[in-house]
């Protein structure tokens, strides 16, 4: 059936694209059904009497029925239209996407453009001699992936201007050195330098701690071997050590002296008389004279006043004569005394004053040493004469201290809550997870953004973005000891062992979206007659980048009119004649246009304008990926990014739209409840995904928000997304909210299925199939944050898949996840866990259970 108009019966409009929701019914706007109503109607139709045209036949070559079918023809286009202008004025049903954009408009949205996304550049600068040792990365520096095969590159542009230098390569923190603990059970140890001069049979005291009301704990022991490592780095002199015991010494007594003191008693000597001969060998008449007297008549058995030495009376202290002369006793060195049958059988003393004289007694004679020491010893070893062994002191050294790995921040408390005392000694503490100490002088300006990468203690590897807030330069009490404390603008997530982590201080942030290779853009002249004067730009898309405000992002572009910089606005509502303010506007071919507030000054091509171009979701790149240097700069090696590039997102789709209007205007900026933040949120640059709950921590509430970026991954530690999404969130929420924002971690599920299908459908078409569903349902894009998975959830999905016949789970798993009795994958959201310890409540973040489709496997069911 043809009519007037060329329809076939079904009409033009009917092979267009019809909308999915469509208010009303579509059929009745249809050809035939206009004709057959028509025709239904005319031979209804009654007059004089009758209905003449009840025998109105139906062909088409009747002129009549012609006639009503040029009418229906008429009626099916002027139907259809109406039918989608009014289609096209519902947010549902539409079509149009330039109708959906001025209908939300209405409603105070603004579709989110493509946005670029954001990356930090990690610039190695060469040090080969004769490498330039600073060098000036521009703004403006393109830099690019390496397309593999049939890939189109990716280009990402620097934001702004650094200055790069090779010692920022890569900044190590400085290392915490520990002295080796000492105790009885201790059977070597390194001493610092080759000099020490110990031999074997030298005792030694090792300093092994100190308490708190002035008694410090020392190991002595025999030296049994020594090894002079003078090829080591650094050299040493190893001490083999047998018979340790600890003593307890007043600290004064062993002065000055601190932990890793190393004390060589390398001189040996006896009192004098210690060799004297026995007197009950000698003649009676000398026994008798020269004995000690015994109150019977007995002859004496020992030598009168046998002795080691005697009180002082002017100073009382105690003064001994040695055996000979020893050239290395001087005052304030320290002597061990050892006798066995002593109580205790060690003491150690202090030379106070040495002097070298001659003495005469117990049938000897000779020259000798008189030390002064400390009268406290003379009971227990004064009447020892022949067995105590005097050890004087020949040298001093310092224990060998080595590296001691620690986690950086730095942020136990120490006892009682109060600050840790220092992590290397002669610097201030850092115990605050905001900064750490970096080894030698970096001036790391203010403001600089830097790159943390290291190992966690269980081996992770975690890399993370921080700003500098300021450095602090100091010395450790030596030129070749200096340290930079850095502290960063914000709580570090990481934490690093200090053997692993490297701070990258040649950091650059870049954005993809690209400039012209024009330059700035002559976009026309201005007249001051024109109102709301309007410049469309010559290239497209414009590019978007991150900026603060409610909605994260902001035209790349700066518009002069004479060279009078211009302020981008929002709107241009209450704006005067005399504003310096623009709007960018949306065209419906895709491009965009500057309007202007106020009246422009005349002029000839007097309105320029410099942007920039490109950003999309294809900018969302992986870590070391950006490695190509498009625009060479001398002085730079090598360029890569080693956090992922991410908060790049394309323009909104129609669907998007149908759903983000809604949102906006819940929200108008404002954030109240827990659904605007999680709408709030979702209109920010860079958020795929969020969701907020409310938490505790002790008596005070906050809100968590927990947000994916549009890639649907857990946004990077210390990215500017997560800084700028709270800023923003907290300029919108009333006065007083608590608001932490956190990532998520993913638990990746991997099911298997054993599958029966119909055998009329090709098998592989069927798991694709159900493979596709699965993803559908439950991949990172479709499953909420913190939600468990039924296994009959799965089950339930496959089954509805055309061509399953039955379907069997066998398997059910996730990463550290065990199934519960009700065959569900747990999958808690954000808590706060309280440690056993007395430190904060932390927060652990929700989880997410996802499916790829590489990781569901199917195999055949049977029986």
């Amino acid at each position: 059936m043809s009519c007037a108009c060329g329809c076939d019966g079904v009409g033009w409009a009917s092979r267009a694209r019809t909308p999915a929701r469509l208010p009303g019914d579509p059929a009745r706007f249809r050809y035939g059904a206009i004709l057959e109503r028509l025709l239904d109607r005319i031979s209804q139709a009654q007059a004089l009497g009758g209905r003449p045209l009840a025998t109105l036949g139906r062909s088409p070559d009747d002129p009549a029925v012609a006639l009503l079918a040029a009418a229906a023809g008429a009626h099916h286009v002027l139907g259809w239209t109406l039918h989608r202008l009014a289609v096209d004025s519902t947010l549902p049903g539409t079509e149009d996407r330039a109708a959906l954009v001025r209908l939300t408009g209405m409603l105070g949205h603004v579709p989110r453009p493509a946005i670029a996304a954001e990356a930090l550049l990690a610039f190695r600068v060469g040090t080969l001699p004769g490498a330039p040792d600073v060098v000036t990365v521009p703004r403006g520096l393109r830099v690019g992936t390496v397309p593999e095969q049939g890939e189109l590159p990716v280009t990402f542009e620097t934001d702004a201007t650094v200055e790069a230098r090779g010692a920022w390569n890569a900044l190590p923190p400085l290392r915490a050195f520990a002295l080796p603990p000492v105790s009885e059970g201790t059977r070597s140890v390194e001493v610092e330098g080759i000099t020490l001069g110990a031999r074997a049979g030298d005792r030694v005291l090792v300093h092994a701690g100190s308490d708190e009301d002035g008694t410090s704990s020392w190991l002595l022991a025999r030296v049994t071997d020594v090894d002079v490592a003078a090829s080591a780095e650094p050299a040493r002199t190893v001490l083999t050590l047998a018979g340790g015991q600890l003593l307890s010494v007043d600290t004064v007594l062993t002065e000055p002296s601190g932990p890793g003191t190393v004390i060589l008693l390398g001189q040996r000597a006896q009192a004098f008389g210690a060799t004297a001969p026995d007197i009950t060998f000698m003649p009676d008449a000398v026994r008798i004279e020269h004995g000690e007297e015994l109150p019977s008549k007995r002859l004496p058995v020992e030598w009168k006043n046998f002795v080691m030495g005697a009180l002082s009376d002017h100073d009382g202290l105690w003064n001994i004569h040695l055996d000979t002369v020893h050239p290395q006793a001087a005052p304030d060195r320290v002597v061990v005394l050892e006798a066995a049958s002593a109580d205790p059988p060690v003491g150690v003393a202090r030379v106070s004053a040495v002097r070298e004289t001659a003495q005469t007694d117990f049938g000897l004679s000779a020259r000798c040493t008189r030390i002064t020491l400390n009268p406290d010893l003379c009971q227990d070893f004064n009447v020892k004469v022949r067995e105590t062994v005097i050890h004087g002191e020949t040298a001093r050294g310092t224990l060998l201290a080595h590296l001691q790995e620690r986690v950086l921040p730095v942020t136990d408390p120490g006892p009682g809550g109060e600050p840790a005392p220092p992590q290397h000694p002669g610097f201030p503490p850092q115990n605050l997870p905001d900064r750490f100490y970096l080894a030698g002088k970096p001036t790391l300006p203010p403001g600089r953004q830097v790159i943390l990468t290291g190992r966690t203690a269980g081996g992770r590897t975690v890399t993370e973005a921080a700003t500098v807030l300021r450095v602090e330069h100091h010395s450790g009490g030596s030129p070749v000891r200096q340290a930079t404390l850095v502290v960063f603008d914000a709580a570090l997530a990481g934490r690093w062992t200090d053997a692993t982590l490297t701070v990258i201080g040649n950091v650059v942030p870049s954005s993809h979206a690209l400039t012209p290779a024009t330059g700035a853009e002559t976009l026309g002249s201005g007249d001051p007659a024109a109102v709301l004067p309007r410049f469309p730009l010559g290239q497209s898309p414009l590019a978007h980048v991150a900026a603060p405000g409610p909605r994260g992002y902001a035209p790349a572009i700066e518009a002069r009119v004479d060279d009078r910089r211009y302020e981008p606005a929002d709107t241009l509502y209450g704006e005067g004649p005399d504003s310096h303010r623009f709007q960018v506007t949306e065209r419906p071919d895709g491009g965009s246009e500057l309007r202007f507030a106020g009246r422009l000054p005349s002029g000839t091509g007097n309105v320029v304008a410099l942007y920039r171009v490109g950003g999309g979701s294809a900018g969302n790149l992986p870590d070391g990926q950006l490695t190509q240097i498009v625009t060479p700069v001398t002085g730079v090696a090598s360029v890569t990014n080693p956090l992922a590039a991410e908060g790049g997102s394309d323009a909104e789709t129609i669907e998007e739209l149908r759903t983000a209007a809604p949102r906006a205007v819940r929200t108008l900026d404002r954030v109240v409840s827990l659904t605007d933040f999680e709408a709030f949120a979702q209109a920010y640059r860079g958020v795929g995904k969020a969701s907020a709950v409310e938490l505790r921590a002790g008596l005070r509430r906050f809100v968590c928000l927990t947000v994916a970026t549009t890639s649907l991954a857990p946004p990077a530690p210390g990215s500017d997304l997560v800084a700028g999404l709270h800023a923003a969130l907290v300029a919108a929420a009333p006065p007083g909210t608590r608001l932490r924002i956190a990532g998520f971690v993913d638990l990746p599920m991997t099911l298997a299925l054993a599958l029966a299908s119909d055998p009329d459908l090709p098998r592989p078409r069927v798991e694709a199939a159900v493979r596709a569903a699965l993803v559908r349902d439950f991949g990172r894009s479709a499953r909420p944050f913190g939600t468990a998975v039924h296994r009959s959830q799965i089950t339930a999905t496959a089954q509805g898949v055309p061509g399953v016949r039955a379907v069997l789970l066998t398997r059910f798993s996730a990463p550290g996840v065990t199934p519960d009795a009700q065959g569900r994958l747990p999958c808690p959201g954000p808590v706060m866990v309280t440690g056993p310890g007395p430190g904060p409540a932390r927060l652990e973040p929700a989880r997410l259970l996802s499916v790829a489709g590489g990781d569901i496997t199917f195999t055949e069911l049977t029986g």
